[in-house]
């Protein structure tokens, strides 16, 4: 797989596309924070500013109480029905439209990961975006929204508040010019430096918090336990802590002196220079009354304040737009296998491998060279060697989990990428060897799928699979739990009877081609002899192939494929191998060395 260089697009483009991502998801929701937003902050503008101002006018010019009522009984109904809505949305509505929007984009990115081919996942920088958009996506567009909410709200509040000032003063728009730079230019120094210091943090917070999952994660627990690792990772993550103490300490020290500077010379220019200018004005010019002069005064204050933090909402904008570059970057990702098959898939076909090669994205050394094979309907055949002789990445070639770099794969006489990809896995019922359990109950985890469990063909995959006997010491049957993860009283099958539940999905689901990687590597003897039986005893129309390394169990095959080095070095019956006297019999004298 090639790889691009991925597009970087801009805060502002990030921005929209989270807007347009949440718009899809919960338009209402979407165009109602806005308007909340930014009415909200309208209505506290008059609210505390002009309904002020007003009051003070009509008293100094001793206006009627119907002249102070015609503009009080509107702003105090507005205050009303803001905090009504406010209340309500925030109470009833907000909470469930979050989750909706958290849920549905969860949703998104699943079925994105369920359509991209296994090499991807090869990529380490694929499936750090994949994992991080997992966990964090719903959270930073949701957050972009509301900073985009934010920034319009106060460009709104900025616009009315100049808008009143020049229509009592416009004089005074001289004195905003000046300050407006000054403040502009004081915030982006100090979003700059916070930046830096977040970026400094960032790498010895992630390292903290590994340090953290190893304590709580139940994957951990027995080599804390029994080794002496823990007072090594305790010193690990107090450090982690002291650093990040220290680059707080060492850069909050210019952003706190910025602050004080800023605030200070604002507050002198406008609370000093800037009110005796207005007090002026007033007072002895007489050029508006009392209430103006406070209405300007706190228009003033109101759009100086809405700029700096308007400053300080880029950086917002710019840590929101770090992440979402992340999401788009897993959503744009392109599916490279191609499903456009649309033969239909036969019943039963054999699979042919002809000169077939692979090359694992990004190594330059083959897997599998020159590979030819065949697995024949009704064949139990067994795929044997050391380990990293190519034998689970055939299996990943036959499943097209990847696609061969050389030569062809065929089924029923037709090259598998003539069928739809979903058809044709949908012939196979696999074992991986690095199965897994679904926290969830019994019955799901052998049917595999939403159909109600057929009870019969359950309860003969359990007896094939030699879980019988334990199954029936379940006081809940096929409704048991497993795992503790949800129900405290659920069912913690040891690794063997993890592996007999897997293997009695693999034989519920009565598939024409199954797959078994490694599948008595937890069992005991008798439960291995159980497993030959049952692979033996499979109905002559169904193609069994079993990866192994304990050779007991590749004897009942009726052929081998022996692999070393990504070929196929021998092939034949065990009895065949075995008078060849090759690597196969060699193997097979190595174990059996063991039980005498």
């Amino acid at each position: 797989m090639n790889k691009k260089t991925p597009k970087k697009h801009s805060t502002l483009s990030n921005t929209l596309f989270a807007l347009k991502w949440q718009f899809e998801i919960a338009p209402s929701y979407t165009v109602f924070t806005l308007m909340q937003t930014v009415l909200g902050d309208v209505v506290t503008l008059f609210e505390h500013t002009f309904l002020t101002a007003y009051i003070i006018n009509c008293v100094e010019q001793k206006k009627t109480l119907t002249d102070v009522l015609y503009f009080l009984i509107p702003v105090a109904i507005a205050v009303f029905i803001k905090l009504m809505l406010n209340t309500f949305f925030d109470a009833y509505i907000a909470p469930g439209e979050r989750e909706k929007i958290q849920m549905k984009t969860r949703m998104r990115l699943y079925e994105k990961a369920a359509s991209l081919e296994l090499a991807r996942y090869d990529d380490s920088g694929f499936y750090n975006d994949f994992v991080w958009a997992m966990q964090k996506a719903p959270d930073h567009i949701t957050g972009a929204v509301g900073a985009f909410n934010t920034l319009l709200s106060r460009i709104t509040v900025s616009i009315i508040a100049g808008a009143y000032i020049v229509s009592v003063d416009a004089s005074s728009l001289l004195i905003l010019v000046f300050l407006m730079p000054f403040t502009y230019f004081s915030g982006r120094a100090i979003n700059k430096r916070a930046m830096k210091m977040q970026e400094e943090i960032v790498p010895v917070q992630r390292r903290s918090d590994y340090v953290s999952r190893i304590f709580y994660l139940a994957d951990y627990v027995k080599d804390l336990k029994t080794g002496n690792i823990s007072p090594k990772l305790e010193k690990d993550l107090s450090d982690s802590t002291e650093e990040m103490r220290a680059i707080v300490k060492k850069r909050q020290k210019p952003i706190i002196a910025l602050n004080v500077a800023t605030n200070s010379a604002a507050g002198l220019i406008i609370s000093g220079v800037y009110l005796s200018y207005l007090f002026f004005k007033a007072l002895v010019l007489g050029k508006f009354g009392l209430g103006s002069l406070l209405g300007v005064y706190n228009s003033t204050q109101t759009l100086n304040g809405k700029v700096l933090t308007a400053v300080s909402n880029l950086s917002e904008f710019q840590n929101h737009s770090l992440y979402i570059e992340k999401l788009r970057r897993f959503s744009e990702t392109e599916n490279t296998m191609e499903d456009n098959g649309r033969l239909a898939l036969p019943a039963g076909g054999d699979i042919v491998l002809r000169n077939v090669e692979f090359t694992y994205p990004g190594n330059s050394e083959p897997t599998l060279k020159d590979v030819s094979c065949s697995f024949k309907r009704g064949e139990k055949v067994a795929l044997v060697g050391f380990n990293g002789a190519g034998k689970s990445t055939l299996i990943k070639l036959l499943l097209r989990l990847y696609d061969p770099t050389g030569g062809k794969i065929s089924y029923g006489g037709e090259n598998i990428k003539n069928y739809r990809i979903a058809d044709y896995r949908g012939c196979f019922g696999v074992l991986f060897q690095d199965y897994e359990l679904i926290a969830t109950d019994l019955a799901r985890n052998i049917s595999a799928d939403n159909k109600p469990l057929d009870i019969n063909r359950a309860d003969e995959a359990l007896k094939k699979s030699a879980f019988w006997e334990k199954f029936k010491t379940l006081p809940n049957g096929y409704e048991t739990q497993l795992t503790k993860e949800f129900d405290e009283s659920g069912f913690n099958p040891s690794g063997g009877e993890k592996q007999k539940i897997a293997l009695a999905r693999v034989l519920y689901a009565d598939s024409d081609i199954i797959i078994l990687d490694e599948p008595s590597g937890a069992l005991d003897p008798i439960a291995e002899y159980t497993l030959n039986k049952t692979v033996t005893e499979l109905s002559s129309d169904k193609t069994v192939i079993i990866i192994s390394h304990r050779l007991s169990t590749t004897r009942f095959a009726d052929k081998i494929y022996m692999l070393a080095n990504g070929e196929i070095i021998e092939s034949g019956t065990h009895e065949k191998l075995i008078k060849q006297n090759g690597k196969y019999a060699e193997m097979f004298r190595l174990q059996a060395e063991k039980y005498r």
